[in-house]
């Protein structure tokens, strides 16, 4: 089985936690599940903001 999770950064949003997605992925991982692939890549013009797809995958 897979999924696919989008994370994201925005450091516009310096000192509010932002939910970016990856509390999301490191709980998949601790259940056992594997990254199988990652693509990221920066939103828009700016530097310090990006986003990233994760797939991941488990055995049945």
């Amino acid at each position: 089985m897979e999924k696919v999770i989008w994370v994201k950064s925005n450091m516009r949003t310096i000192g509010a936690k932002e939910d970016d997605g990856l509390t999301e992925v490191n709980k998949y991982l601790e259940d056992g599940w594997k990254v199988k692939h990652i693509s990221a890549s920066t939103m828009g013009d700016s530097i310090i903001s990006g986003q990233a797809y994760i797939v991941i995958e488990k055995d049945e």
